[in-house]
């Protein structure tokens, strides 16, 4: 599955901010990142997933091409940070939007291969969207879901990211979801071998197809 897109970002328009505002805006905003837990548990110990939680595993990649920054100087792609933002996503609320949501980041380093592992409560999830440097229009909406069921280890795929020379507002990015279960169970069965003795493919999907 692939898609391709445009960088996202908010509609222009002339207006002001009044300070007080500006300062609720800004304080609102933190605390949403702050209350992102971390989608990455590989380096933790898992415990046993009993009847409410499952467990996802997959990785992700974005592909950079190299940028020149003002003084003409190429910026190598590992210099690029890129945030994934993962939701909750519940009959009502699909994309997560309620305050209530559980939220987690993703954090990768462009080109590399990033594999994750995360112990989540049943349910469906959602890869809202990525950003580079965690700057606001540097990256754009990916609207991808995958299903965490009690009990199971799932393998979601690799979701990888392609993006423009210069990512901005009106730059076209693409992005895939490949199958990468053997180079991916190889690099966890090590620390995690029953991990990826159980896992099972179950593919991340966009929002509006339906599950297998």
């Amino acid at each position: 599955m692939a898609g391709e897109r445009r960088s996202s970002a908010g509609a222009e328009g002339d207006f002001q901010l009044r300070p007080g505002f500006l300062s609720m805006v800004m304080a609102l905003g933190l605390s949403v990142v702050a209350c992102a837990k971390s989608f990455d548990m590989s380096g933790e110990r898992v415990t046993p997933l009993g009847p409410e939680w499952g467990i996802v595993v997959g990785s992700d990649l974005v592909k950079p091409a190299k940028l020149a920054d003002e003084s003409g100087k190429s910026r190598d792609a590992a210099d690029l940070t890129y945030e994934f933002d993962i939701v909750q996503s519940q009959p009502g609320d699909p994309e997560g939007e309620s305050p209530y949501a559980e939220r987690y980041r993703l954090e990768s380093k462009g080109g590399e291969e990033r594999v994750f592992i995360a112990r989540l409560r049943t349910g469906k999830y959602m890869i809202r969207s990525f950003a580079q440097d965690r700057i606001a229009g540097k990256g754009g909406d990916l609207g991808l879901v995958f299903d965490c069921m009690a009990g199971e280890v799932r393998y979601v795929g690799r979701l990888f990211v392609e993006v423009p020379q210069r990512m901005s507002r009106g730059k076209e990015y693409r992005y895939a979801v490949e199958n990468a279960r053997e180079a991916t169970l190889v690099k966890i069965a090590g620390s995690q071998p029953e991990l990826a003795k159980r896992a099972v493919d179950a593919p991340m999907r966009r929002l509006e197809e339906q599950a297998p």
